[in-house]
């Protein structure tokens, strides 16, 4: 959860910050359906959100639902008992609209020089932006996430290198399709940049001398095949739950850093809420002022 405003020069002022893993996705490939145990998180810690936003002096409240919502054959019922339970009208946006919304965060805030690839990891689904100057060119969105890749291949804890192994082949077999699709000239060396929290989490594993690389995240990996989900929560400051999926959000990255091989990893805190906040004050239907609160779901 982000809470904001437009300050008095007119720019967007994020104040408030919330974040809860709830795994709404897990178990989906292979039930087609979002777990009740997994509903009853979630609906639970929008309830929260709800109330704080409310307290803060929200006066529009945005929540998007994206990989998971949107495969589920109940999404629409979860989306139903959300508004009866919350109030809240969750907006289901599908795989580009995510990726423009991620995009369009990451432009606010970032140098977009040269030609670029834009990873947002989440849970369920991984969306690629492929940019030339400033300038979005193609976008896809892929259905494999951390969480859905720890469903496939992570059963032990630590992750074994043989889980993690398979959890890489997965990602680079179903990327470099996509980048194929998206570009006609060749993607090797453009810039690579990191959306979303596993960039961010991965970070804190690198020495701070050092950039994220290739060769780093190599390390990172070997290191995360000796820690228990909770050791590497305490490690980094995360919830173990989402330590719980790092390890496979690692292999994303490594699949990716393995086609593109950039000169280094580069990472944003700006991404779809990002997005979501700049189409809501400054988008055709935005709003003119206030205090909004955005919730982004997988």
């Amino acid at each position: 959860m982000t809470v904001a405003r437009l300050d008095e020069t007119g720019e967007i002022e994020q104040f408030d910050w919330a974040s809860e893993v709830v795994r709404l996705g897990q178990g989906l490939d292979q039930t087609g359906r979002l777990e009740d145990e997994r509903i009853e998180a979630a609906v639970q810690t929008l309830w929260r959100f709800a109330a704080r936003a409310e307290e803060l002096g929200a006066t529009q409240v945005l929540a998007v639902a994206t990989e998971a919502t949107r495969s589920a054959v109940n999404g629409a019922a979860f989306l139903r008992r959300v508004r009866e339970e919350t109030g809240i009208n969750v907006r289901v946006v599908d795989g580009n609209e995510e990726a423009a919304l991620t995009f369009r965060g990451l432009s606010a805030e970032t140098d977009l020089t040269g030609l670029i690839v834009i990873a947002d990891i989440g849970g369920g689904s991984t969306e690629i932006v492929v940019a030339d100057n400033g300038a979005m060119q193609a976008a896809r969105s892929i259905p494999l996430g951390s969480g859905r890749l720890t469903d496939r291949h992570i059963l032990a804890d630590p992750p074994s290198p043989v889980e993690l192994q398979a959890s890489e082949a997965d990602a680079a077999a179903a990327i470099a399709g996509v980048l194929e699709k998206l570009s006609s000239t060749s993607l090797r060396e453009a810039r690579l940049i990191l959306v979303g929290g596993t960039g961010e989490y991965l970070a804190r594993l690198v020495p701070d001398e050092q950039q994220v690389t290739l060769s780093s995240v190599r390390n990172v990996i070997a290191k995360i095949e000796t820690l228990s989900a909770a050791e590497l929560a305490a490690e980094i400051e995360i919830p173990e739950a989402r330590a719980r999926v790092l390890p496979a959000g690692a292999a994303i990255v490594a699949a990716l850093a393995e086609l593109l091989r950039p000169d280094h990893i580069e990472i944003s805190r700006s991404g779809i809420r990002t997005g979501l906040l700049r189409e809501a004050f400054f988008g055709a239907e935005g709003a003119n002022g206030g205090v909004l609160r955005v919730s982004a779901n997988g």
